[in-house]
C-alpha cells in the first residue's frame, strides 16, 4: 500500500493549508473529518500490520510529483473537494471564504507548469507479508 508521510513533508498539503490561513483564522478539523495523515508515523503502520498477522514490513521512501489537474480550474476544484479543505470553508465567513479561496487560486497558478498543476508530495511505499 502507498500512504502520505507526515503533513508537513507533502508540500502539497502544506502549500493548501499556508493558503486557506491567509488572514483568516482557519477553524479547527472536526474530528469526524478522516485525516489523510493518520499513517504517516512508521511505528503506527508496523503497529497496526503486526497486529493483523503480517510481518517482514518494510516501508520505502517515495518522493514524486502529484498531479492536481490540466489547469488551476481544474485543481482548484480537486483540492476543494478535499474533506479537510470542504469543511475550513464551510466553516468560514463569505468574506474569508473568498480571501482564502483566492489565496488558493494563486497558489495553485504558481504550480502551474504547462502540462497541468504539480505538487512535491512524500508517502511511504508499505509491504509486508503474511506470516
Amino acid at each position: 500500500m502507498m500512504v502520505w508521510q507526515e503533513a508537513d513533508r507533502n508540500e502539497w498539503e502544506v502549500s493548501i493549508q499556508r493558503a486557506l490561513a491567509i488572514d483568516v483564522a482557519v477553524p479547527a478539523a472536526s474530528p469526524a473529518v478522516p485525516d489523510a495523515f493518520s499513517l504517516a508515523n512508521p511505528s503506527t503502520i508496523e503497529r497496526i500490520l503486526n497486529a493483523s498477522g503480517l510481518a517482514d514490513i518494510t516501508l520505502t521512501d517515495v518522493r514524486e510529483p502529484v498531479y492536481y489537474g490540466a489547469h488551476v480550474a481544474a485543481a482548484l476544484d480537486w483540492v476543494c473537494r478535499f474533506s479537510s479543505t470542504n469543511e475550513a470553508l464551510r466553516q468560514m465567513a463569505p468574506a474569508d471564504r473568498e480571501r482564502s479561496l483566492a489565496a488558493l487560486r494563486e497558489t495553485l497558478m504558481a504550480h502551474e507548469t504547462g502540462r497541468g498543476v504539480w505538487f512535491d508530495s512524500r508517502a511511504w511505499l508499505v509491504a509486508a507479508r503474511r506470516r
